[in-house]
Formats: structure tokens, C-alpha cells, sequence
């Protein structure tokens, strides 16, 4: 399949140009009508896909989208532990899914709610102390997902804290295109999985309730899984357990303090809540794309891509593609159905889900508990690769 010389093509889009930064959404729309398989030069070139459908294409086929050479772009270079199971592709990724689902179920998930809705009340209470600046990302969105990773992975608070700061400041560093500085402090990370991973091992818990012990018993397959292995399912959970829940608790926030009537409605109506809470996940998918490796030369939305090629698959344009939403650029309450993309499809589907709807559920009750609520300041938005809001001050006081 032919396919244009790299330097010959033409820009659609730069995803850390300011102006794009500074509407994500509007952007994107534009881009789904003139160049739904949007062209970069950054980062060494690579394709974005726009549509719904693209989307959902290229997410359910990884015999010709590949995550095994590349999940994020920029990337730092792809040394030490792997991250498992989003590093493999099926039939190989099958292997960690396995063991890792059962965790990850609805009913073990519920199991955490009172630990959580303890940690929530204490945060909030806390923020209440100064109504007038709370600092809403860093006083209760970062303890509070460093506190459901903790629970997750048996951390003590100094690990969950210490964590905290290795993935966000890795994030940091990833955005900012220091690309060796983020070699150093994912460096850092496997050691802390790899840490974990040895402590479990020599001092197993109850392998009903602790993560790393539980997969330490399995059998997958027949065969245990390495200590390899176990230290890179602990590493993809270390980051992607944090940081991303974090800025989606933040936009949640942020949401209900710029919309009084959506305050209004959880309040009056508890039938709302289900629908509200996918909304949300539509509306701000904290992962705004992940990457895919093309395996061979191949086409998709009528754009030739060759073998090689990164390609991003955007679950934020593709959760406001007008084909597929009706009012796709309007947040709907009620809306229904809702296909969103926010925890992605197909075989590398984000296992997190009912742990990021508990969250939000948890954070919604905790913002409905004070006296007031609005923005306090000027909120600091996400940049590329993530979407949403990774710093937010409120005003507590007066009446939501």
C-alpha cells in the first residue's frame, strides 16, 4: 500500500500547541469533519484518530493496531519492567487479565466503599477548614485516589504517598517532553513495584483482600506468574491508579461547582445519579488517547497508514462524535444510551471501571455535603495525552 512520504505530508494538528490546549473539544471537532485521521510532525509523526468508529476499529484489532512497541506518545524509552496487561496484546494479555478480574469486580470492588467513604468524610472535612481556598486537587482528589490505590495494593500511607509523588512528578516530566527525566523516575517506579512485589512474596497476605497475594497464588494457565510479571501488573497499577482518577475527580468537581442546576438535580432525584455519573465519563474521559503501533500498511477512515506508524486513538473526540451522540458537544444529564469510550473497548479495555464509578459516586456525596460550591481561582487543565482538570481550588461557603 503506498503511502505519502513522511516529510511531503501536511500538519492536521499539534496537540501541545497552546491554542489547542486551551479547547481540547472544539479542536477535535473541527478536525472530525476536515481530517478525522489527523496527520502530526510532533514527536517524530504519527496519525490521530478522530471518529467514533475509527476508534472503535483500530481498539478492536490489535493484530493490526499493536500496544506491544507503544501506549503513549511522547513515550519515554521503553526500558525496564513492562506494563501488564496493556504491553501485550491477545492471546498473551488474556494471561494477566485473567488473574487481575477477579479483583476487579463489581461486588469486590463494593467491598472498599466504607474504607473509602471514611477517607472522603476526613478530606472533606479538612478542606471545610479553609471553605474560602480549599485546595480541592490537592487536599482531597490526590489523597483520596493515592487512598483507593493504597487499599488496592496494601500501601501503608508513607508508600501511598511516596508513590503519589514518583507519578505524578513522572507524568510531569512525560508532558513536559523531558524525556530523561522520566526515564529516571520510571526507574523509581519499578523499584517501588519490584519493592512491593518482594515484600508479598517473602510476608504474603490474605489473598481474598490483598491484590499482589492474590495474584501471587495464581495458576493462569497452569503457571504462576513470574516476579517479573507481578512487579509489571504492580507498575501499570502504580501510575495509571492515580494519576488519571485524580484529574477526573478534579473535572468532576470543577463540573458540579460551574453547573448549580446539575447540584440541584442529584439532590432532588436519586434515579439521576446513574445516568449523571456516565455522562461524566463521557463528557471528561481523563485518558484523552492511547497509543497503537500499526503491525503492517494499512488504511482506515479512507488514510493510508504504513507499517510503524503510532497511531492515537482519541477517546475524547470519539465521545463527541455527532455521529454516534446526538448534542455530542453538550453535557446531557439523562443522556441515554450512552456508548462512551472512557474506559476504551476491545481486548485492552481498562479493568478499572467499577472502581472509577465508586470513586465518582463517593466524590459527588462528598461534594453535596457543603454548604457551597464554586470554582475558587482559575483551574489548571491537563495536557496531552490526558484531558481534564489537574489543579482546582473552591469556595465552600454559602449555599450550592
Amino acid at each position: 500500500m503506498a503511502s505519502e512520504p513522511v516529510d511531503a505530508m501536511t500538519c492536521d494538528w499539534d496537540p501541545s500547541d497552546p491554542a489547542t490546549q486551551a479547547n481540547y473539544p472544539a479542536a477535535q471537532e473541527r478536525l472530525r469533519q476536515m481530517a478525522p485521521v489527523a496527520w502530526s510532525d510532533k514527536w517524530g509523526g504519527f496519525y490521530t484518530l478522530m471518529r467514533y468508529d475509527d476508534v472503535m476499529t483500530a481498539s478492536r484489532d490489535p493484530e493490526t493496531f499493536t500496544a506491544t512497541k507503544m501506549t503513549v506518545i511522547p513515550s519515554s524509552p521503553r526500558k525496564g519492567l513492562p506494563r501488564l496487561p496493556l504491553q501485550k496484546d491477545p492471546p498473551e494479555s488474556d494471561r494477566y487479565r485473567k488473574g487481575l478480574n477477579p479483583f476487579f469486580k463489581e461486588n469486590k470492588v463494593r467491598s472498599w466503599e466504607p474504607a473509602l467513604r471514611e477517607l472522603a468524610g476526613r478530606l472533606m472535612t479538612d478542606l471545610l477548614k479553609t471553605p474560602e481556598a480549599a485546595n480541592f486537587s490537592g487536599g482531597f482528589a490526590e489523597p483520596f485516589t493515592q487512598g483507593a490505590l493504597g487499599i488496592l495494593l496494601g500501601l501503608d500511607p508513607e508508600e501511598a504517598l511516596e508513590i503519589g509523588r514518583l507519578s505524578h512528578a513522572y507524568v510531569e516530566a512525560v508532558q513536559g517532553e523531558d524525556l530523561t527525566t522520566a526515564g529516571g523516575l520510571s526507574k523509581q517506579v519499578d523499584g517501588f513495584a519490584i519493592r512491593l512485589v518482594d515484600n508479598r512474596l517473602a510476608n504474603p497476605r490474605d489473598p481474598e483482600t490483598d491484590i499482589v497475594s492474590g495474584l501471587a497464588a495464581q495458576t493462569p494457565d497452569g503457571q504462576p506468574y513470574t516476579e517479573e510479571e507481578l512487579a509489571g501488573m504492580v507498575r501499570l497499577m502504580l501510575i495509571g491508579g492515580h494519576v488519571v482518577p485524580r484529574n477526573f475527580m478534579c473535572s468532576v468537581a470543577w463540573h458540579m461547582a460551574t453547573h448549580p442546576d446539575h447540584v440541584a438535580l442529584l439532590r432532588r432525584d436519586a434515579a439521576a445519579w446513574k445516568p449523571f455519573i456516565e455522562e461524566l465519563l463521557r463528557y471528561y474521559p481523563a485518558n484523552q488517547a492511547l497509543v497503537r503501533v500499526a503491525t503492517k500498511d494499512t488504511s482506515l477512515g479512507g488514510v493510508d497508514i504504513p507499517k510503524g506508524c503510532p497511531v492515537a486513538l482519541n477517546f475524547l473526540s470519539a465521545n463527541r462524535d455527532e455521529a454516534v451522540f446526538d448534542r455530542a458537544m453538550e453535557f446531557v444529564p439523562d443522556r441515554s444510551p450512552n456508548r462512551h469510550l472512557a474506559f476504551g473497548i476491545g481486548p485492552h479495555m481498562c479493568l478499572g471501571l467499577a472502581m472509577a464509578k465508586l470513586q465518582t459516586r463517593i466524590t459527588l456525596d462528598a461534594l453535596l455535603s457543603v454548604p457551597g460550591l464554586a470554582v475558587a481561582g482559575t483551574p489548571v487543565w491537563a495536557r496531552w495525552t490526558e484531558y481534564g482538570i489537574s489543579a482546582l481550588s473552591l469556595d465552600l461557603r454559602g449555599e450550592a
